[in-house]
């Protein structure tokens, strides 16, 4: 009897130091449940848990949906747009050179690989109306942790240059929108450009208003969230003289970026290339930590063509791994004619030098491009760039080496209007791709997914 209990203690001490290994217990679930992450993916799955750089291959275009319009895309967005967690997109239109407006439309994930429509049943009011959609600023403008909408908008692009009034989205509670333009500055002004930021420390998002010429005559300006709940007024004396003065030239690109590495964003100017103003060359605005700017000299080297090219886009991010922001300039002659993608490395004190002829390897007289988007293309740690083109050739894909030397991926893409996504969540980034209306066709939207990848780099 004594050898029995014996053996039925020595059964029940294994048995316990199994379940606590284990993590079972009565009063527990099984392993499975308490750790979803142990469940084994299928194998279609787990082909797309990249354990190392994956140059993407992506599969044929499947149509979404069509939309009936008289405009033409003019900026696509991509985001998180009603907080479930599932990329969207936000589309703007335009008919060049006429003063005609047009609604944004918001296409929602549908959760199962697709968009769809769901303009009218996401906004609470009004769907607002752009005219000549310039930038699309996704930002959290009033605070609540969901991505909100600024729209700088240029108006009609011919004489007399009338101006438009810019657009804000907010977002309100079970993930709806609203137009919240009301609490913008109520002025049909010329915006290029814009950019965002918290400039003055206060954790809320701020504005630059990038403005060129135009009949009313507003001149560039930084906006601050008066409340951190997207109420913007346009402030004054935050930016030196003249460049409030448009009789002194103007810009057409911008950036709020932190060029100095004292945690204060500052402002870069790329120059509209007025040069019978007497206007100076681009510009780099040292922040004084509070949202007032001053011009740093001689921060700038010249310009790719002439003195009179003209700046379309600038973006940084720390090239040469040294810790500090570099930039990426876009500019086309004054002609609009010539593409060039300008590399400018920091010295370290916001100061930079041209290394663009050793850092990128160009075409340079084919069309204009309008603007650069940097992100990871081959998932291998390092920033790539993708340049997408207005006339000419393009969109142009250029790979980093790891070193801060780009070349360009022929990807080999017949891609129109696209921005990326992930549009089923596999953690891999899909294309969508948008087309015109045209001839009595309408506005179109496809998908092209990342189904794997190359064996070889290019």
């Amino acid at each position: 009897m004594k050898r029995s209990m014996a053996l039925v203690t020595l059964m029940l001490l294994l048995l316990a130091r199994w379940t606590s290994a284990t993590g079972i217990t009565a009063a527990q679930p099984g392993p499975v449940a308490r750790a979803q992450h142990r469940v084994f993916l299928p194998v279609a799955l787990r082909a797309y848990q990249a354990p190392e750089p994956c140059l993407p291959v992506f599969g044929p275009e499947r149509p979404l949906l069509t939309i009936d319009t008289a405009a033409s895309i003019e900026r696509l967005a991509t985001a998180d747009l009603n907080g479930d967690g599932w990329t969207d997109a936000i589309v703007t239109r335009i008919i060049w050179a006429t003063p005609q407006s047009f609604e944004i439309t918001i296409l929602l994930n549908d959760q199962q690989g697709g968009l769809v429509d769901a303009t009218h049943d996401i906004f609470e009011g009004p769907v607002p109306k752009v005219q000549h959609p310039a930038e699309i600023l996704l930002r959290d403008y009033n605070g609540d942790g969901r991505t909100d909408v600024f729209i700088a908008d240029h108006g009609m692009d011919a004489p007399p240059a009338p101006g438009g009034q810019n657009v804000l989205v907010l977002s309100v509670p079970g993930g709806k929108l609203v137009d919240a333009t009301s609490n913008l500055p109520q002025q049909l002004d010329n915006p290029h450009r814009a950019a965002a930021a918290d400039i003055d420390g206060d954790g809320d998002i701020d504005l630059y208003v990038a403005n060129i010429w135009g009949q009313n005559g507003f001149p560039p300006a930084i906006w601050l969230n008066s409340d951190g709940a997207g109420t913007f007024t346009a402030a004054t004396g935050r930016l030196p003289y003249p460049l409030e003065d448009l009789s002194y030239g103007a810009y057409t690109a911008c950036e709020f970026v932190d060029v100095n590495s004292d945690g204060s964003p500052d402002l870069v100017l790329g120059d509209a290339g007025d040069d019978l103003q007497g206007g100076p060359d681009s510009l780099v605005l040292l922040n004084d930590g509070r949202g007032r700017f001053s011009v740093l000299s001689n921060a700038m080297p010249s310009k790719p063509f002439a003195a009179s090219d003209v700046a379309l886009d600038i973006d940084a991010t720390d090239i040469n791994s040294d810790g500090y922001q570099d930039l990426l300039m876009v500019f086309t002659r004054e002609s609009y004619i010539g593409r060039y993608i300008q590399v400018l490395i920091n010295n370290g004190d916001g100061t930079f030098v041209d290394e663009t002829s050793t850092r990128i390897s160009q075409t340079y007289d084919d069309g204009w491009l309008r603007y650069l988007q940097l992100l990871d293309l081959n998932y291998d740690g390092y920033v790539d760039l993708v340049a997408q083109r207005m006339a000419g050739p393009g969109p142009m894909f250029y790979l980093n080496n790891g070193q801060g030397a780009f070349r360009e991926w022929d990807h080999g893409l017949d891609l129109a209007n696209f921005e990326f996504l992930d549009i089923d969540r596999d953690g891999w980034r899909d294309i969508l791709n948008s087309g015109d209306a045209f001839a009595g066709w309408p506005e179109w939207h496809a998908i092209r997914r990342h189904i794997g990848c190359q064996e070889t780099a290019p």
